[in-house]
């Protein structure tokens, strides 16, 4: 596993024909433990536990487990521990166990299931009946939504077998359970997702089908109408779209309205699109529509500023070309991006139209044309250049919601990031030549570095491409292009990325790097002094006023909720200002599109509320600084280290070494 991308295989699975031996081998396993007295139990407890993790490894054992669950209950599986007694278990408590190390995680899934048991009337628990089992689950379920509904994090990939059996079990409780209970905190999750403006929202669309699915009565009326927009914003936002029942129909329509009531439609589709960030096929038919007669029009059905309908003028001819291109249902997500990309006025800078112009005329190599035409889900008919001409704009136009997906390359994910919003020239330059030769071509030092494109098969096997295209095209090849660079400074006494990252990045990137870690020996060496550095350079109480220009990469340590050490990420420091509160903040970008993961300790990032720019995570500086291991920094632009409180850098010390540092040894400063 290299620092900064944490690796990912998939949930490992036993093969649904060998769970009925080794069901077999459970009950026989629970039979010794029913037999066996009080005194004893904990003995034959271990090989209980131990088989039920292996069933938990497929979706035919975890079924068979729930049928087996009264059984598991009687036989003595909880006997003498914290899960005993059911009915003095805590639903807050539950998602720390399953995340846990060892036996706990089985133990906890095997409890979860008594409770399953108990709603179906097939096993008795004292103070505890099927009502209040059923409450209990729900209240597991909306502590854990991430489970339930699980998307790509750095510990999920880390620990794959454990997420795997979690996700199976909350599969198992969602089919036994009412979803009335959890309905207010899905709405809940539903916004604070679509917050960060992710490009790909396959996720949103998952919950929005469960939240459609909530009894009547569960939500209030504000609610109940929160998510009625939220439904409608991917869908019939309109009621003439709604009464005109499929796109084809609502383009007739649109023929026949005056320009008021079209202007209506345009108003109403772009407060939908800009409130949530989703995007209605319906949009796109009539975006598609008045591109070409009604410039003005235009502009109001994006949504765009007086910056934004300025560039549209300046650019009428090439938005015309994007939107005959791209911009239809299926690729309906570049309506966002296009509004977004003129609002930043993108269009009318040189090198971006001269790329945009190549992409619109560019022949595209099978290999790229192949992945491009899987986006394809369920429409047919899309050509594999409006996938890439919608994603380009999503890029350009939200460059914080470009996401990894269930990748360990966030290093590149990072790139694109970091490129859309300061280099979208050489992003465009580096599109074009991966879609016309499959190559990634670049120097480093000496060396010309030509990355090619991979064996189709080696692709689908290494990699999850359910990207948004731009990344589905450029993220194989940059990973390459990481390894080949981590390859080249291999042996060099200080911490790869001191070179790595300004190779991948840019010129841009500082060359001052300070690393936590002794290259060599491993260690976390002169903790404090680190992180009084970091104060000097980042924080403004300290750093001598000067401002950061640009996103910083930086390398952090991913903790799951204990604060156990998981593995190295890489994020880009976006801004440091005070939040609402007066509390000083580092606001980032974290390329896993899910920036609310609990990092234990108290240190929990958030996406809203704490003054952040859609796509940003954020945490106050101290809390970000204990879990940061490397940082670039200009040695020409800090303050003075001495005026860094002795406490402050103690503290942060203190908070990095009783969490993450507890898995590593340490050296110099305490």
């Amino acid at each position: 596993m290299n620092r900064d991308g944490a690796g990912r295989s998939a949930a490992p699975r036993t093969s649904d024909e060998r769970v009925p031996r080794k069901r077999a081998a459970f009950e026989e396993a629970l039979d010794r433990l029913a037999e066996a007295p009080d005194f004893a139990k904990a003995r034959y407890q271990t090989q209980v536990h131990r088989l039920a993790g292996e069933l938990l490894d497929s979706d035919a054992g975890a079924r068979a487990l729930l049928e087996l669950a009264p059984k598991i209950a009687s036989a003595g599986t909880f006997h003498g521990g914290p899960w005993e007694h059911a009915a003095r278990l805590l639903p807050r408590l539950v998602g720390y166990s399953l995340r846990g190390e060892g036996v706990y995680p089985t133990i906890e899934a095997l409890s979860e299931l008594r409770m399953i048991a108990i709603v179906q009337g097939k096993h008795v628990e004292q103070g505890v009946d099927a009502e209040t089992a059923e409450q209990f689950l729900q209240e597991v379920c909306v502590e854990n939504l991430d489970l339930m509904y699980p998307e790509n994090s750095e510990e999920a990939r880390v620990r794959p077998k454990i997420y795997g059996r979690a996700e199976r079990l909350f599969a198992l409780i969602r089919d036994h359970i009412s979803i009335a209970g959890f309905g207010g905190t899905l709405i809940e999750e539903i916004e604070s997702i679509c917050a960060q403006r992710p490009i790909v929202t396959r996720r949103v669309q998952k919950l929005l089908d469960l939240a459609n699915q909530l009894p009547e009565g569960t939500l209030s009326a504000k609610r109940l109408e929160r998510l009625r927009f939220f439904l409608r914003a991917s869908g019939a936002v309109t009621p003439a779209s709604e009464r005109a029942g499929d796109e084809r129909r609502y383009g007739k329509a649109l023929d026949s309205m005056d320009e008021a009531e079209r202007g209506e439609e345009a108003d109403r589709f772009a407060h939908s699109l800009h409130e949530t960030g989703l995007s209605s096929p319906y949009h796109a038919v009539l975006v598609r529509r008045i591109a070409g007669s009604a410039p003005p029009l235009l502009a109001r059905a994006l949504g765009l500023g007086s910056f934004g309908a300025a560039c549209l003028e300046e650019n009428r001819e090439l938005v015309r070309r994007v939107i005959d291109t791209a911009i239809r249902p299926g690729t309906e997500v570049g309506v966002l991006g296009l509004a977004k990309t003129l609002d930043r006025g993108l269009f009318s800078r040189p090198e971006i139209r001269a790329g945009m112009d190549r992409l619109l005329r560019v022949d595209i190599v099978p290999g790229v044309e192949r992945r491009l035409l899987s986006l394809n889900r369920g429409e047919t008919g899309i050509p594999a250049r409006a996938h890439l001409i919608a994603g380009t704009v999503s890029v350009l136009g939200l460059p914080l919601g470009i996401g990894q997906g269930d990748n360990p390359t966030c290093q590149a994910a990072r790139g694109l990031s970091l490129w859309s919003q300061h280099a979208p020239g050489l992003l465009l330059k580096i599109l074009v030549r991966a879609v016309r030769d499959g190559v990634l071509h670049t120097g480093f030092e000496q060396h010309d570095l030509l990355i090619e494109e991979e064996d189709p098969d080696a692709l689908d096997a290494r990699f999850d491409l359910n990207l948004d295209p731009v990344s589905t095209i450029l993220v194989p090849l940059l990973d390459r292009l990481y390894a080949r660079l981590l390859l080249l400074v291999q042996g060099r006494p200080l911490d790869a990325h001191r070179w790595v990252n300004p190779a991948m990045y840019g010129g841009w990137v500082p060359v001052g790097f300070r690393s936590a870690f002794d290259p060599i020996g491993g260690a976390v060496v002169e903790h404090e002094s680190f992180v009084r550095l970091f104060y000097a350079t980042h924080h403004p109480r300290f750093n001598g006023g000067y401002d950061l220009l640009y996103p910083n990469p930086v390398g952090i340590i991913i903790t799951d909720v204990h604060g156990n050490m998981l593995g190295y990420h890489a994020v880009s420091i976006q801004r440091i200002a005070e939040d609402p509160e007066g509390k000083t903040r580092i606001y980032f970008f974290n390329p896993n599109n899910e920036g609310r993961q609990r990092w234990g300790h108290g240190v929990s990032p958030t996406v809203a509320g704490k003054g952040e720019h859609p796509g940003e995570s954020s945490l106050p500086f101290d809390q970000f600084a204990s879990r940061l291991y490397a940082y670039h920094y200009d040695r020409y632009e800090k303050g003075d280290e001495g005026s860094v409180p002795e406490k402050i850098v103690a503290d942060v010390s203190r908070s990095a070494r009783e969490s993450w540092g507890r898995s590593v040894a340490w050296q110099g400063s305490a």
